[in-house]
């Protein structure tokens, strides 16, 4: 099986449950701290951020909320989700974009969060993430990724209590460090928290805040 096919699938399971994700997860405030970190360092005043894999609107909540003048787009394959994050963020705009093609947005972003969308992406999906990023992203743009981190033995399909499939990679701490460090990002804070209570599988999660490296920019 393709790559592609393993997304295509995670996608339509995900799209199927956006009201109940949402429910589940979107006033979650465990991660309102690191946030804070990220939208501290987002310069100028005005800028355009990215929400990546941006579910029901998490990130760009918290973002509308303590800093009404950013500019936020976010984007999702799963069309579920953008009607959710549409209706509980209206301030911010939502579009239905593959991750692995951000630059066929035909936009330059200021900052860019990729909350936990790393968990369902291959190592080449991941590379291909990471490319049309760096692509639309300006010189000195910050960003903000969390992910779920585990063996990579652990890896593979998951079936959840739907019946739904679902693709999840596992990296370790350091493996998704140095991913992002190799995508041309210096990366400045790391930490590593325990998943949310009523997540449906307990993990370790890494939160990290990188800045752009100047010599990165291709």
């Amino acid at each position: 099986m393709q790559d592609d096919d393993f997304c295509i699938e995670s996608v339509a399971a995900f799209s199927r449950w956006a009201d109940r994700y949402a429910e589940k997860y979107f006033h979650l405030d465990i991660y309102d701290q690191y946030l804070e970190r990220f939208v501290k360092r987002i310069e100028p005043r005005g800028a355009s951020v990215l929400d990546v894999a941006c579910g029901p609107g998490n990130v760009s909540a918290y973002l509308a909320k303590v800093r009404p003048d950013l500019k936020l787009v976010g984007i999702d394959l799963a069309e579920g989700m953008i009607q959710q994050a549409r209706l509980r963020v209206p301030s911010a705009e939502f579009l239905v974009k593959d991750c692995r093609h951000i630059g066929e947005l035909g936009r330059l972003f200021d900052a860019s969060a990729f909350a936990f969308g790393l968990s369902y992406l291959t190592d080449d999906d991941a590379n291909r993430f990471f490319s049309s990023l760096s692509a639309s992203l300006t010189d000195s743009a910050v960003l903000y990724l969390s992910t779920m981190t585990g063996e990579s033995s652990w890896s593979g399909f998951e079936t959840t209590s739907s019946g739904d499939r679902v693709y999840l990679r596992y990296r370790s701490v350091d493996d998704v460090v140095s991913m992002v460090e190799r995508a041309g990002y210096r990366v400045d804070f790391v930490e590593v928290v325990a998943s949310p209570v009523n997540a449906s599988k307990s993990t370790q999660d890494v939160i990290l805040i990188a800045e752009r490296a100047k010599e990165g920019r291709a």
